[in-house]
């Protein structure tokens, strides 16, 4: 994958939703991953957000402030979450941005995709959902494709 294709897009989600690790996979980067206490801001402004930007109300503003500039949003939904932890409607503050629903951890044992796409839809976020696995480069591809087919056209 080129790691400079994917340009203008933001990954949101809860903490340990998987955002660090699946840019890392997306974007071709060899990188330990741990706890995002920060913005991360990667070439072609390809931002990892903390989950605390999501979780916590007070960091709200933090959010929209980092994803201001962005032509795309990712909202990772984890598999074996039990609720979506975005507040309504945050994530459909700047009327101009797709969103993209993502499924991550699809591997895990106790992984149910139907109710991770059940409350990506309750929460307005439209289909598809592409479910994702750090594990499984067959479903980074895919989604690395459909990313790539939303990227702003360049002008020259």
């Amino acid at each position: 994958m080129d790691n400079t294709a994917l340009r203008h897009i933001a990954f949101v989600g809860e903490v340990d939703a998987g955002k660090s690790a699946l840019i890392n996979m997306l974007i071709d980067q060899q990188a330990e991953t741990g706890k995002t206490q920060a913005p991360i801001f990667y070439p072609g402004q390809v931002i990892d957000t903390p989950g605390e930007f999501i979780e916590n109300r007070s960091w709200n503003g933090a959010l929209l402030s980092t994803i201001a500039a962005v032509k795309t949003i990712v909202v990772l939904q984890p598999a074996n979450a039990k609720r979506f932890s975005a507040p309504s409607g945050l994530l459909h503050v700047y009327p101009n941005k797709q969103v993209v629903g993502v499924i991550s951890k699809v591997d895990e044992t106790d992984s149910d995709t139907s109710r991770a796409a059940s409350l990506l839809q309750q929460n307005g976020i439209k289909g598809p959902y592409l479910e994702t696995s750090i594990h499984d480069p067959d479903s980074i591809a895919r989604l690395f494709e459909y990313l790539i087919t939303l990227q702003p056209e360049v002008r020259v």
